[in-house]
Protein backbone atom coordinates (compact mmCIF):
# COMPACT_ATOMS: atom_id res chain seq x y z
CA UNK A 1 0.00 0.00 0.00
CA UNK A 2 1.35 3.39 -1.01
CA UNK A 3 2.27 6.06 1.53
CA UNK A 4 0.39 9.23 0.58
CA UNK A 5 1.85 12.69 1.13
CA UNK A 6 -0.19 15.86 0.87
CA UNK A 7 1.94 18.73 -0.43
CA UNK A 8 4.89 18.86 -2.84
CA UNK A 9 6.98 21.47 -1.04
CA UNK A 10 10.41 20.98 0.50
CA UNK A 11 9.22 18.89 3.44
CA UNK A 12 6.87 16.66 1.43
CA UNK A 13 9.46 16.01 -1.28
CA UNK A 14 12.15 15.18 1.28
CA UNK A 15 9.85 12.69 3.00
CA UNK A 16 8.94 11.14 -0.36
CA UNK A 17 12.59 10.72 -1.39
CA UNK A 18 13.58 9.04 1.86
CA UNK A 19 10.65 6.63 1.76
CA UNK A 20 11.29 5.77 -1.89
CA UNK A 21 14.97 5.12 -1.19
CA UNK A 22 13.85 2.25 1.05
CA UNK A 23 11.57 0.78 -1.57
CA UNK A 24 8.28 2.27 -0.38
CA UNK A 25 5.61 3.13 -2.92
CA UNK A 26 4.87 6.84 -2.52
CA UNK A 27 2.18 9.10 -3.98
CA UNK A 28 2.47 12.88 -3.54
CA UNK A 29 -0.72 14.93 -3.92
CA UNK A 30 -0.34 18.63 -4.79
CA UNK A 31 -3.25 21.06 -5.10
CA UNK A 32 -1.37 23.24 -7.58
CA UNK A 33 -0.41 22.37 -11.13
CA UNK A 34 3.31 21.88 -10.54
CA UNK A 35 6.05 21.66 -7.93
CA UNK A 36 7.18 25.05 -6.64
CA UNK A 37 4.10 26.86 -7.95
CA UNK A 38 3.37 28.19 -4.44
CA UNK A 39 6.17 30.74 -4.69
CA UNK A 40 7.56 33.16 -7.26
CA UNK A 41 11.13 32.50 -8.36
CA UNK A 42 13.40 33.99 -5.72
CA UNK A 43 16.42 33.22 -3.55
CA UNK A 44 16.23 32.43 0.16
CA UNK A 45 18.92 31.74 2.74
CA UNK A 46 19.59 28.14 3.73
CA UNK A 47 21.32 28.04 7.11
CA UNK A 48 23.33 25.41 9.01
CA UNK A 49 25.29 24.32 5.90
CA UNK A 50 28.69 25.49 7.27
CA UNK A 51 29.70 26.42 3.76
CA UNK A 52 29.06 22.89 2.43
CA UNK A 53 25.55 22.95 1.04
CA UNK A 54 25.95 19.66 -0.88
CA UNK A 55 27.18 17.91 2.26
CA UNK A 56 24.32 19.33 4.32
CA UNK A 57 21.71 18.10 1.83
CA UNK A 58 23.38 14.71 1.46
CA UNK A 59 23.03 14.16 5.22
CA UNK A 60 19.25 14.02 4.58
CA UNK A 61 19.75 11.76 1.50
CA UNK A 62 19.16 14.64 -0.90
CA UNK A 63 21.41 14.64 -3.97
CA UNK A 64 20.22 17.13 -6.54
CA UNK A 65 21.11 19.96 -8.85
CA UNK A 66 19.82 23.49 -8.28
CA UNK A 67 21.06 27.06 -8.51
CA UNK A 68 22.43 28.86 -5.49
CA UNK A 69 24.33 32.06 -4.68
CA UNK A 70 26.99 31.72 -1.96
CA UNK A 71 27.45 35.24 -0.58
CA UNK A 72 30.85 35.75 1.05
CA UNK A 73 30.76 39.47 1.88
CA UNK A 74 28.41 41.52 4.04
CA UNK A 75 27.37 45.07 4.74
CA UNK A 76 26.12 45.13 8.32
CA UNK A 77 23.80 47.97 9.26
CA UNK A 78 22.59 48.77 12.76
CA UNK A 79 20.51 51.80 13.68
CA UNK A 80 23.64 53.89 14.16
CA UNK A 81 26.33 52.25 12.00
CA UNK A 82 26.99 51.03 8.47
CA UNK A 83 29.86 48.53 8.44
CA UNK A 84 30.49 48.33 4.72
CA UNK A 85 33.26 45.78 4.20
CA UNK A 86 32.93 42.52 6.15
CA UNK A 87 34.12 39.09 5.00
CA UNK A 88 32.05 36.14 6.22
CA UNK A 89 33.88 33.11 7.62
CA UNK A 90 30.98 30.95 6.40
CA UNK A 91 29.20 31.90 3.15
CA UNK A 92 25.46 32.38 3.34
CA UNK A 93 23.87 30.13 0.73
CA UNK A 94 20.90 31.71 -1.01
CA UNK A 95 19.14 28.97 -2.96
CA UNK A 96 16.66 29.33 -5.79
CA UNK A 97 13.03 28.73 -4.86
CA UNK A 98 10.30 28.22 -7.45
CA UNK A 99 10.69 27.46 -11.16
CA UNK A 100 13.40 25.59 -13.04
CA UNK A 101 16.73 24.92 -11.34
CA UNK A 102 15.11 25.60 -7.97
CA UNK A 103 15.50 23.53 -4.81
CA UNK A 104 11.95 22.20 -5.31
CA UNK A 105 12.68 21.33 -8.94
CA UNK A 106 15.82 19.39 -8.00
CA UNK A 107 13.97 17.45 -5.30
CA UNK A 108 11.13 16.70 -7.73
CA UNK A 109 13.59 15.30 -10.29
CA UNK A 110 15.24 13.11 -7.63
CA UNK A 111 11.87 11.89 -6.39
CA UNK A 112 10.64 11.06 -9.91
CA UNK A 113 13.83 9.12 -10.62
CA UNK A 114 13.13 7.02 -7.51
CA UNK A 115 9.63 6.16 -8.74
CA UNK A 116 7.59 8.57 -6.62
CA UNK A 117 4.20 9.22 -8.25
CA UNK A 118 2.68 12.72 -8.37
CA UNK A 119 -0.95 13.78 -8.66
CA UNK A 120 -1.35 17.49 -9.35
CA UNK A 121 -4.45 19.70 -9.09
CA UNK A 122 -5.89 17.38 -6.45
CA UNK A 123 -8.07 18.36 -3.51
CA UNK A 124 -7.21 15.55 -1.11
CA UNK A 125 -7.84 16.65 2.49
CA UNK A 126 -5.85 14.11 4.47
CA UNK A 127 -2.84 11.84 3.96
CA UNK A 128 -0.39 9.88 6.08
CA UNK A 129 2.08 12.77 5.86
CA UNK A 130 0.74 16.33 5.91
CA UNK A 131 3.04 18.85 4.20
CA UNK A 132 0.43 21.48 3.40
CA UNK A 133 2.47 24.55 4.41
CA UNK A 134 1.65 27.53 6.59
CA UNK A 135 -1.75 28.04 8.16
CA UNK A 136 -1.05 31.08 10.36
CA UNK A 137 0.63 34.46 9.99
CA UNK A 138 3.30 35.23 12.57
CA UNK A 139 5.72 37.05 10.27
CA UNK A 140 5.70 38.70 6.86
CA UNK A 141 8.04 39.95 4.16
CA UNK A 142 7.62 42.54 1.43
CA UNK A 143 10.20 43.18 -1.25
CA UNK A 144 11.02 44.33 -4.75
CA UNK A 145 13.43 43.66 -7.61
CA UNK A 146 15.37 46.57 -9.17
CA UNK A 147 17.51 46.86 -12.30
CA UNK A 148 20.28 49.23 -13.27
CA UNK A 149 21.86 49.29 -9.80
CA UNK A 150 25.59 48.95 -9.15
CA UNK A 151 25.72 46.29 -6.45
CA UNK A 152 28.38 43.60 -5.87
CA UNK A 153 27.37 40.04 -6.76
CA UNK A 154 28.91 38.48 -3.64
CA UNK A 155 27.45 40.71 -0.92
CA UNK A 156 24.62 40.45 1.59
CA UNK A 157 23.36 43.70 3.13
CA UNK A 158 21.81 42.95 6.51
CA UNK A 159 20.08 45.78 8.41
CA UNK A 160 18.57 45.86 11.90
CA UNK A 161 16.70 49.10 12.56
CA UNK A 162 13.49 49.04 14.61
CA UNK A 163 12.19 52.12 12.82
CA UNK A 164 11.61 49.92 9.77
CA UNK A 165 11.73 46.31 10.99
CA UNK A 166 10.43 46.30 14.59
CA UNK A 167 11.22 44.61 17.17
CA UNK A 168 14.55 43.19 16.17
CA UNK A 169 13.53 42.08 12.68
CA UNK A 170 15.50 43.05 9.62
CA UNK A 171 15.78 44.32 6.07
CA UNK A 172 18.18 42.78 3.58
CA UNK A 173 19.61 43.29 0.10
CA UNK A 174 21.06 40.60 -2.17
CA UNK A 175 22.11 40.39 -5.80
CA UNK A 176 19.64 38.78 -8.17
CA UNK A 177 20.38 36.94 -11.45
CA UNK A 178 20.53 39.08 -14.57
CA UNK A 179 22.28 42.00 -12.90
CA UNK A 180 19.28 42.78 -10.72
CA UNK A 181 19.03 43.56 -7.00
CA UNK A 182 16.49 42.30 -4.44
CA UNK A 183 15.49 44.34 -1.39
CA UNK A 184 13.26 42.77 1.29
CA UNK A 185 11.82 43.99 4.59
CA UNK A 186 10.73 41.52 7.28
CA UNK A 187 8.48 42.05 10.30
CA UNK A 188 6.47 39.99 12.75
CA UNK A 189 3.15 40.48 14.52
CA UNK A 190 1.74 42.94 15.42
CA UNK A 191 3.54 44.91 12.65
CA UNK A 192 2.76 42.63 9.70
CA UNK A 193 0.21 44.97 8.10
CA UNK A 194 2.79 47.77 8.15
CA UNK A 195 5.53 45.80 6.39
CA UNK A 196 5.09 47.43 2.97
CA UNK A 197 4.79 50.95 4.36
CA UNK A 198 7.90 50.46 6.51
CA UNK A 199 9.78 49.11 3.48
CA UNK A 200 9.31 52.32 1.48
CA UNK A 201 9.95 54.41 4.58
CA UNK A 202 13.35 52.72 4.94
CA UNK A 203 14.21 53.31 1.27
CA UNK A 204 13.43 56.98 1.71
CA UNK A 205 14.99 57.66 5.12
CA UNK A 206 17.96 55.33 5.47
CA UNK A 207 20.81 56.94 3.51
CA UNK A 208 22.61 53.74 2.48
CA UNK A 209 19.37 52.47 0.88
CA UNK A 210 18.41 55.81 -0.63
CA UNK A 211 21.87 56.08 -2.22
CA UNK A 212 21.59 52.52 -3.57
CA UNK A 213 18.04 52.61 -4.98
CA UNK A 214 17.53 56.32 -5.60
CA UNK A 215 14.36 57.06 -7.54
CA UNK A 216 14.34 53.78 -9.48
CA UNK A 217 11.02 51.98 -9.81
CA UNK A 218 10.89 48.25 -9.10
CA UNK A 219 10.74 45.73 -11.90
CA UNK A 220 8.47 43.61 -9.72
CA UNK A 221 7.26 43.37 -6.13
CA UNK A 222 6.32 40.43 -3.95
CA UNK A 223 5.25 39.50 -0.45
CA UNK A 224 4.71 36.49 1.75
CA UNK A 225 4.06 35.33 5.28
CA UNK A 226 5.07 32.50 7.58
CA UNK A 227 3.78 30.82 10.68
CA UNK A 228 5.78 29.47 13.61
CA UNK A 229 4.39 27.18 16.27
CA UNK A 230 6.08 24.28 18.03
CA UNK A 231 3.23 21.93 18.99
CA UNK A 232 3.10 19.48 21.85
CA UNK A 233 2.42 16.88 19.20
CA UNK A 234 2.86 16.92 15.42
CA UNK A 235 0.81 13.74 15.09
CA UNK A 236 -2.96 14.05 14.69
CA UNK A 237 -5.16 11.03 13.95
CA UNK A 238 -2.02 9.06 12.95
CA UNK A 239 -1.10 11.76 10.40
CA UNK A 240 2.43 13.18 10.60
CA UNK A 241 2.65 16.97 10.16
CA UNK A 242 5.90 18.32 8.75
CA UNK A 243 7.38 21.69 7.78
CA UNK A 244 5.17 24.70 8.31
CA UNK A 245 2.10 22.45 8.44
CA UNK A 246 3.38 21.50 11.89
CA UNK A 247 4.49 25.06 12.64
CA UNK A 248 8.19 24.31 12.24
CA UNK A 249 9.65 27.70 11.41
CA UNK A 250 12.35 29.98 12.79
CA UNK A 251 10.58 32.67 14.88
CA UNK A 252 13.85 34.59 15.23
CA UNK A 253 14.57 35.34 11.56
CA UNK A 254 11.97 33.46 9.55
CA UNK A 255 14.37 30.93 8.02
CA UNK A 256 12.28 27.79 7.70
CA UNK A 257 13.94 25.70 4.98
CA UNK A 258 16.10 23.73 7.40
CA UNK A 259 13.08 22.83 9.51
CA UNK A 260 11.19 21.77 6.36
CA UNK A 261 13.92 19.51 4.99
CA UNK A 262 14.83 17.96 8.33
CA UNK A 263 11.25 17.32 9.51
CA UNK A 264 10.49 15.65 6.18
CA UNK A 265 13.44 13.32 6.74
CA UNK A 266 12.38 12.61 10.34
CA UNK A 267 8.81 11.75 9.34
CA UNK A 268 10.11 9.25 6.81
CA UNK A 269 12.39 7.70 9.43
CA UNK A 270 9.47 7.42 11.84
CA UNK A 271 7.55 5.38 9.27
CA UNK A 272 10.51 3.31 8.08
CA UNK A 273 11.71 2.40 11.56
CA UNK A 274 8.29 2.42 13.24
CA UNK A 275 9.43 5.06 15.70
CA UNK A 276 7.57 7.83 17.50
CA UNK A 277 7.70 10.91 15.26
CA UNK A 278 7.13 13.29 18.18
CA UNK A 279 10.11 11.83 20.03
CA UNK A 280 12.28 12.16 16.92
CA UNK A 281 11.53 15.78 16.08
CA UNK A 282 11.62 16.99 19.68
CA UNK A 283 15.02 15.42 20.24
CA UNK A 284 16.41 16.61 16.91
CA UNK A 285 15.10 20.19 17.06
CA UNK A 286 15.38 20.83 20.81
CA UNK A 287 18.66 22.73 20.74
CA UNK A 288 17.74 24.78 17.67
CA UNK A 289 14.26 25.61 18.93
CA UNK A 290 15.67 26.83 22.24
CA UNK A 291 18.22 28.94 20.41
CA UNK A 292 15.60 30.48 18.11
CA UNK A 293 13.25 31.28 20.98
CA UNK A 294 15.83 32.72 23.37
CA UNK A 295 17.11 35.03 20.60
CA UNK A 296 13.56 36.04 19.71
CA UNK A 297 12.95 37.08 23.32
CA UNK A 298 16.21 39.01 23.39
CA UNK A 299 15.19 40.88 20.23
CA UNK A 300 11.67 41.44 21.53
CA UNK A 301 13.06 42.90 24.76
CA UNK A 302 16.04 44.90 23.50
CA UNK A 303 15.18 45.41 19.82
CA UNK A 304 17.92 46.68 17.56
CA UNK A 305 20.04 47.54 20.62
CA UNK A 306 20.79 43.80 20.89
CA UNK A 307 22.33 43.79 17.41
CA UNK A 308 24.13 47.05 18.11
CA UNK A 309 25.74 45.31 21.07
CA UNK A 310 26.44 42.05 19.20
CA UNK A 311 28.19 43.90 16.34
CA UNK A 312 29.94 46.45 18.57
CA UNK A 313 33.45 45.10 17.91
CA UNK A 314 33.04 44.54 14.16
CA UNK A 315 34.60 47.16 11.90
CA UNK A 316 35.32 47.65 8.19
CA UNK A 317 37.75 45.05 6.86
CA UNK A 318 36.99 42.43 9.53
CA UNK A 319 36.33 38.75 8.93
CA UNK A 320 33.55 37.40 11.14
CA UNK A 321 30.76 34.88 11.59
CA UNK A 322 27.60 36.92 12.13
CA UNK A 323 25.69 33.86 13.37
CA UNK A 324 28.01 33.27 16.35
CA UNK A 325 26.89 36.00 18.70
CA UNK A 326 25.57 33.75 21.47
CA UNK A 327 26.65 34.27 25.09
CA UNK A 328 28.91 31.53 26.43
CA UNK A 329 29.83 29.97 29.77
CA UNK A 330 27.50 29.14 32.62
CA UNK A 331 26.11 32.68 32.68
CA UNK A 332 25.31 32.44 29.00
CA UNK A 333 23.65 29.05 29.48
CA UNK A 334 21.51 30.43 32.31
CA UNK A 335 20.59 33.50 30.26
CA UNK A 336 19.58 31.40 27.24
CA UNK A 337 17.45 29.05 29.33
CA UNK A 338 15.75 31.99 31.09
CA UNK A 339 15.03 33.84 27.86
CA UNK A 340 13.73 30.63 26.24
CA UNK A 341 11.22 30.12 29.05
CA UNK A 342 10.23 33.80 29.06
CA UNK A 343 9.57 33.65 25.31
CA UNK A 344 7.31 30.63 25.79
CA UNK A 345 5.45 32.53 28.51
CA UNK A 346 5.17 35.61 26.29
CA UNK A 347 3.73 33.52 23.45
CA UNK A 348 1.27 31.75 25.74
CA UNK A 349 0.07 35.15 27.02
CA UNK A 350 -0.07 37.10 23.72
CA UNK A 351 -0.16 34.50 20.95
CA UNK A 352 2.79 36.29 19.30
CA UNK A 353 6.49 35.56 19.10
Amino acid sequence: MATEILGAGLSGLTAAINLALEGHEVVVHEKRGSVGAHTHMNYQGLLRTKGDIAGYLKSWNLELKFHNMPLTKAILCTRNRDIRDVTLTEPIDFVRRGGKESLEDGLYIQAKALGVKFKFNTQLKHARIMATGRSRCDMAAYGAIYEGIDYPDDTFLYMHDDRYSPRGWYLYVTPFPGGLVKVVNCTSQPYVKQTKMLYYKALKERKILADLIGDKKPVSTFGGFGGAYFPKSAVIANRLYIGEAAGFQDPFRGFGMNYALESGYLAAQAILKEQDYDVLWKKHFEKQIKSDLYRRYAMLTFGDRAIEHAFRNIKDGDTTNINKTNPSGWKGKLLKESFYRLELFHHARTGMW
